[in-house]
């Protein structure tokens, strides 16, 4: 759900790709967070894959839609972004992860 709504700002306004460039990107620092760091935190393995990614594709599943998502992804070339630290990923959640830590 994190990622539908992350791809739909990416559908509706790819001209705002800066602005809106850490909201798309929080499903997958989401997702990473329960499937490769976890560990690290002595806590549980939740996810065993990439969870963004299936989304991804069928949101831009069509040339508009692949398109509009270039224009996003061009607009954001020539900078450089850096990662969260992996025990700051858990913030990009925008849902109560605390249901799924029990």
């Amino acid at each position: 759900m994190q990622a539908g709504r992350a791809y739909k700002l990416v559908l509706e306004t790819p001209e705002r790709a800066r602005e809106i460039r850490e909201v798309v990107n929080a499903p997958y620092f989401c997702g990473s967070y329960y499937k490769n760091y976890v560990n690290l935190f002595s806590a549980s393995v939740l996810v065993n894959e990439r969870i963004d990614a299936p989304v991804k594709s069928k949101y831009f599943n069509t040339k508009e839609r692949s398109d509009v998502y270039w224009e996003y992804d061009t607009l954001l070339s020539g900078s450089s972004y850096t990662l969260p630290w992996p025990d700051e990923m858990k913030q990009f959640c925008d849902f109560n992860t605390s249901n799924y830590e029990k």
